[in-house]
């Protein structure tokens, strides 16, 4: 009896292994599932951008008479290119940037003591040389931005009675700004940035006018598009 009930618990060990074997070859082979990437900031970029910029400015000039107060607001389209280089440590990320922009900004430039002065002041062009530090979230990366800035300065109108001028002049001033890059597809990726700028080194010559001081603050608004290599 013990042999018969032996040999009957082996049959089922072997029965339930064999039914085992056979579900087990029943089932779908395993699918691998590859594990998600993260997007990488690091590397080359190039792009081109387009925005709206406006100036205002007041102070005081002195002419071969006297001092004057002085006033200027102008506003118009911005549009260039950039190209520049991140790199990335965890979230955080480390990248420098140039661009060339030519402008539309103008507007009227006018004195009203002494000899009077009207003029239209312009801003045809401008570039920028600067550091970014961003905070990277996958594809989406919010950044600082600061350096300088060098330029062109164009004035023409005239100076009480009947004298007519035309001068530029190139500047160097800085600038600091804030912005919002996301990757949206592939190697490209869109941004939106504001930058302030600061009061330039130097102003066109005006006739009469022997020196002036005062402040400008230019503010630029821009969307951008960028190819990462």
């Amino acid at each position: 009896m013990p042999r018969f009930l032996l040999t009957l618990g082996c049959g089922a060990i072997l029965l339930a292994g064999g039914m085992s074997i056979a579900a087990a070859a029943d089932l779908p082979p395993p699918v691998y599932v590859p594990a998600a990437q993260v997007f990488s900031w690091t590397g080359f970029y190039i792009g081109a951008n387009a925005g709206y910029g406006w100036s205002n400015a007041s102070g005081t000039l002195t002419t071969t008479t006297g001092s004057e107060p002085f006033n200027f607001t102008g506003n118009g389209f911005v549009g260039g290119a950039q190209m520049g280089y991140n790199w990335q440590a965890g979230p955080a990320v480390f990248g420098a940037e140039a661009d060339f922009q030519g402008t539309t900004i103008s507007g009227p430039f006018t004195a009203s003591a002494g000899p009077a002065i009207s003029a239209t002041d312009k801003g045809p062009w401008f570039g920028t040389v600067r550091a970014r530090v961003g905070y990277a979230m996958d594809r989406f990366m919010v950044y600082a931005t600061g350096g300088g800035v060098y330029g062109d300065i164009s004035m023409s109108g005239t100076v009480t009675p009947s004298v007519s001028f035309s001068s530029s002049t190139t500047f160097w001033t800085w600038t600091a700004g804030v912005g919002a890059e996301m990757a949206f597809w592939g190697c490209w990726s869109g941004k939106l940035e504001y930058l302030y700028i600061g009061t330039p080194n130097r102003s066109p010559a005006i006739p009469t006018v022997t020196a002036l001081s005062g402040t400008v603050s230019s503010n630029i608004v821009r969307a951008g598009i960028n190819y990462h290599f």
